[in-house]
């Protein structure tokens, strides 16, 4: 029997996500981004908003090898392009932008591009997305060629383990191992990842419209 993954909106219940994306499907709409800031967002200054992005599985055992890429529109979902440009163009864009991306929380810097994942799910307001200080947790798609492939996929962080702890009370895993998540219950590895997402666009990004990618998800399990 597969074992199949829910990438959910919220923390409980978990319930896919499900936005009308362009060209048809259903999946992520990230809204809309203008230079030096990022999407969602709430308030540039104070260091505000981000999409959640909460992992769970239906499995009765744990899942390993679980890690995150992005690529082409398309490839895994055969949904229709609907963007502005192409789809490979779209993903050349984004990594591009991750590539040359500057490292401001904030983007106080106007120079932080591309799609970016904070991985601890227990991180401090004033260090949520702070990739100057945390490099190792704050992990930027495209930079130095890493999560554009399953081969160069990153690993989800042992930081992001979580479950419920009682009354929708989110609460780290007590002993969370990187690339591992528990079956529902689980309260040592954790049975939800939590990962924070922002999309970031420099002062000098000159590209207008809509941009599609696919984040893939990939894990081993035991049925």
């Amino acid at each position: 029997m597969s074992v199949d993954l829910t990438i959910s909106s919220i923390f409980t219940p978990a319930t896919p996500y499900a936005d009308a994306l362009l060209g048809g499907g259903t999946g992520i709409d990230y809204g809309t981004g203008v230079n030096s800031q990022w999407t969602p967002i709430a308030n540039k200054g104070a260091n505000t908003g981000s999409l959640s992005i909460y992992l769970s599985h239906n499995g009765v055992n744990k899942i390993t090898e679980f890690k995150t890429h992005i690529q082409t529109y398309g490839t895994s979902t055969s949904f229709t392009y609907g963007g502005t440009d192409t789809a490979a163009n779209d993903l050349t864009t984004l990594t591009g932008l991750g590539s040359a991306s500057g490292s401001s929380k904030n983007n106080a810097d106007n120079n932080s591009g591309g799609l970016w994942t904070e991985f601890d799910a227990d991180v401090s307001a004033a260090n949520f997305f702070d990739r100057a200080t945390r490099p190792t947790k704050v992990l930027v798609y495209g930079s130095a060629g890493l999560g554009i492939s399953l081969a160069t996929a990153y690993s989800i962080l042992f930081d992001s383990m979580i479950y419920d702890s009682g009354g929708g009370t989110q609460t780290p895993a007590s002993a969370p191992v990187t690339g591992e998540l528990g079956e529902a219950g689980n309260t040592v590895l954790g049975d939800r990842a939590l990962l924070g997402q922002r999309v970031y666009f420099p002062f000098s990004f000159g590209v207008g419209g809509s941009l599609q990618w696919e984040q893939v998800f990939t894990y081993a399990f035991t049925s």
